[in-house]
């Protein structure tokens, strides 16, 4: 037998007043999740902890029974690797975002309007921008990844990045003293590219400009065993974002290159099964319309992914599927929150409960209870019988 871990990223929201205070899945049309929920067990989850507020990184990791507070050292690492940057012992991985910033440097929008086309961008800071060491920098639309490398370098600065608007840009501190040549590199980097963004012709045209870098998640490649090694399954990746990808290839996932239609993931997704045991996908839109505080947006997601999902009904007659959210973005918060999250595995011989329809409130009253995302790996490893007796 073969699974599916489908996440919704940051679909888990909170009671919106403009939806008659239901949340945007329960306010959604979604048939095939409801089908799908009918059909299989539910529950709650705490991405990490309760009342902890889980990183699309953390949740990820933990989702795939890696332990979080062992092999995290930072989102830097996962990005980088998913744009395609090698990193070798000593680099300083950090994600950044193009932000737009005022002549005082406070932030006027961390992601410049979510702009497209960063391609230009890219080049014109690799070409001018000079430090006292190694770099590399590549970028995708608003998010980006910067590896410093050479020798003295430490991960153990803060970040350039506020998380919120309408406030200064911090500049980095050394957290220990080893890392106080890296906080002056990466202020360096932020100052200079500030220079040649803001002058850079596209930002002159563009009402929210991407005139600076937003830097944070400094970190060093993780020590990750292989999922192969681990659970002695073949599994691939599907995804549109760096971290998502970084994290998988570094666990090593084969990386499928997503379609843009998410009916066709769902069918690369079954395809990559012939050849493998467990194939994860990551749908990203949901969380980005809880982060843009957009509830009609994050229901137009959720619907066009249900109307996509008609053939997992058939694919859990023999195989099996896993949906939930790897955390919880309210709209009317904008940010990931601690809240619980709704999950439901279905396939041939799960125990289903009484609950019909997918949503956070209803699965509260799911046979699964309330797990935590480590407990995923090992029900869906039970249920596959790649599981292995723990005693006599």
């Amino acid at each position: 037998m073969k699974a599916i871990i489908l996440v919704i990223d940051g679909l888990a929201d909170r009671p919106v007043k403009a939806l008659n205070y239901k949340t945007p899945l329960e306010a959604s049309d979604r048939n095939n999740l409801n089908a799908l929920a009918e059909k299989g067990i539910t529950g709650i989850l705490d991405p990490i902890s309760p009342g902890i507020r889980a990183g699309s990184d953390t949740s990820h990791l933990a989702i795939l029974g890696y332990d979080p507070f062992k092999v995290y050292t930072g989102r830097g690492p996962f990005e980088a690797s998913g744009m395609g940057i090698e990193l070798t012992g000593g680099d300083v991985a950090f994600r950044c975002n193009f932000a737009t910033v005022d002549n005082n440097l406070i932030v006027k929008d961390r992601r410049a309007g979510r702009i497209e086309n960063t391609e230009e961008l890219e080049k014109a800071i690799a070409e001018k921008v000079k430090l006292e060491v190694d770099y590399e920098f590549k970028s995708l639309k608003y998010r980006a990844t910067l590896v410093l490398k050479g020798k003295d370098l430490s991960c153990e600065v803060s970040d350039t990045d506020p998380h919120e608007s309408r406030v200064k840009v911090k500049k980095p501190e050394a957290l220990k003293k080893e890392a106080e040549k890296t906080a002056e590199i990466l202020w360096d980097f932020s100052i200079k590219a500030h220079r040649v963004l803001k002058e850079y012709p596209i930002n002159k045209n563009r009402e929210l400009p991407a005139n600076f870098l937003l830097a944070r998640g400094a970190g060093i490649t993780p020590e990750l065993r292989s999922f192969k090694e681990k659970y002695n399954i073949n599994a691939a990746c599907i995804a549109t974002t760096a971290i998502i990808k970084g994290i998988t290839k570094l666990a090593g996932f084969d990386l499928i290159e997503a379609e843009a239609d998410y009916s066709a993931r769902i069918s690369q997704a079954i395809d990559a099964l012939n050849t493998r045991d467990l194939v994860l996908i990551n749908i990203k839109e949901a969380d980005e319309a809880g982060h843009d505080n957009k509830p009609e947006e994050k229901i137009r997601v959720i619907e066009k992914l249900d109307r996509s999902m008609d053939k997992l009904l058939g694919f859990v007659r023999e195989n099996y599927l896993v949906v939930l959210p790897d955390h919880s973005t309210p709209c009317g918060v904008g940010e990931h929150t601690g809240d619980t999250v709704p999950v439901l595995i279905a396939g041939p011989e799960v125990r289903s409960d009484s609950v019909e329809r997918f949503d956070e409130r209803s699965t509260t009253l799911g046979g699964l209870g309330r797990i935590r995302a480590k407990h995923i790996m090992p029900i869906i490893l039970d249920l596959m019988n790649k599981s292995h007796k723990f005693g006599a």
